[in-house]
């Protein structure tokens, strides 16, 4: 996969992955705006009101039948968090050029249809439809009460809300029911535009792409402007070293328990450091063959599940478990004899080489699908790291043993989370 990244001015960005790998190309864009309280729930909702209508397409009906006569192509908008960043997804896929029946440019429909549906929704009396507005608010206030139905999720957002407290990581990012209530059709419209404004926008085009076309298309569509400004990173870390250690119990109506232990990992570099924590993590739980997976789950049956999740655009190190209500102290006890097995060095060369195996296989199955390329990528830019799949490989081959106890010795237990039964 090449990847080609166009900075057409300071705000909107194109990147190209050219392969021929598929049969089908993806039109991508991601809006990046700073996670705070005031705007999260509004720009939650300003994904779901524009994909149910366009200028030219102002139902989800007619979207469907432009998707239709595209030989089935698939449109949606989302959206998630990324460290700091709320990001605002969208994306089309439809086949290549070559397989079109009458020679249709299908990639450059979905450069169009992608453009409308983000700058010129339908709009009524100078702002957005208030029917869409109302719908969207009620399906959003169910999204955000249903964060409590999965219950590993929660547990682990609960942590990561107890360990940011302030910090913008700890915002949910669907937003708080009570905003909703303020919300109208035209302060969303407001907001929107307030987006379009200051966001950074990342536009993603992945297939058999004739690049000069597609940086005809853009610099037509936007202004450009050169620019020599030095990227930098664009995520921080969050001092936790002020956060006393602490432990937080939730009572629910559960028939598991849900553990997580939130650890912060005092990295020196969210970019330089990914790699040797990436294989720390792959070694104490993120692989079958882990720590926590053959020690904590299959030995000592004191979990059903469990496993260790690196969260690289924050530095912060999650472990997570769900036992039975009966082994929360056994349970606890053996993961952290895991945690402590690493500092001192206590896993085998063998250990060290599935780790590097695992995480060899994982990435390279990135290039299998699209939207992980195109996941990988953003996720990778903004942590200013190397986004090339056989690069990012390279130097985890070259992640050493003492890198790894380097590492583990930098791992700090800030917060313990239990859900337990009422």
């Amino acid at each position: 996969m090449d990847e080609k990244i166009i900075k057409l001015n300071d705000k909107i960005f194109v990147h190209i992955l050219d392969t021929k790998r598929f049969k089908s190309n993806i039109v991508a864009a991601f809006l990046l705006t700073d996670l705070n309280k005031e705007d999260v729930t509004a720009n939650a909702l300003i994904p779901a009101v524009l994909r149910r209508g366009t200028k030219n397409l102002k139902t989800m009906k007619d979207i469907s039948e432009k998707m239709d006569n595209m030989y089935g192509a698939v449109f949606d908008a989302s959206v998630d968090k990324i460290g700091d960043k709320q990001v605002l997804q969208f994306y089309i896929s439809a086949i290549d050029n070559n397989f079109a029946l009458n020679n249709e440019d299908l990639l450059n429909e979905s450069l169009q249809f992608l453009c409308e549906a983000i700058y010129e929704p339908k709009l009524e009396n100078g702002s957005f439809d208030s029917e869409y507005v109302l719908q969207e608010k009620e399906t959003l206030r169910e999204l955000i009460k249903g964060k409590i139905n999965n219950k590993g999720t929660y547990a682990i957002f609960r942590c990561t809300e107890e360990m940011f407290g302030d910090d913008p990581y700890a915002i949910y990012k669907f937003g708080n029911e009570e905003d909703l209530e303020n919300i109208t059709s035209e302060s969303l419209y407001t907001q929107y535009k307030k987006v379009l404004d200051t966001s950074e926008k990342h536009f993603y085009i992945s297939g058999n792409i004739n690049i000069d076309e597609v940086k005809k298309f853009f610099e037509n569509k936007f202004e450009t402007k050169e620019s020599t400004e030095v990227k930098e990173t664009k995520l921080k870390k969050c001092d936790l070293k002020k956060l006393e250690p602490r432990v937080i119990v939730d009572k629910m109506d559960v028939t598991q328990g849900k553990l997580v232990l939130g650890y912060d990992v005092n990295v020196e570099s969210l970019e330089n450091d990914f790699y040797k924590m990436t294989v720390y993590n792959a070694i104490l739980g993120s692989s079958s063959n882990s720590k926590l997976f053959q020690n904590v789950r299959e030995k000592a049956s004191l979990a059903y599940t469990t496993r260790s999740i690196y969260v690289k655009h924050k530095g912060i190190l999650l472990v997570t478990a769900g036992i039975e209500l009966d082994k929360y102290e056994k349970a606890l006890e053996l993961i952290k004899i895991q945690v402590e097995d690493m500092k001192n060095g206590n896993f085998t060369d063998e250990d060290l080489n599935d780790a590097k195996v695992f995480l060899e296989n994982l990435f390279v199955s990135c290039l299998d699908d699209q939207s992980t390329m195109i996941e990988l990528s953003m996720g990778q830019y903004l942590l200013n790291a190397e986004s090339d799949v056989y690069k990012i490989i390279e130097k985890i081959k070259n992640v050493t043993r003492e890198d790894i106890i380097e590492m583990a010795n930098k791992v700090e237990l800030k917060v313990t989370y239990y859900l337990k039964d009422e």
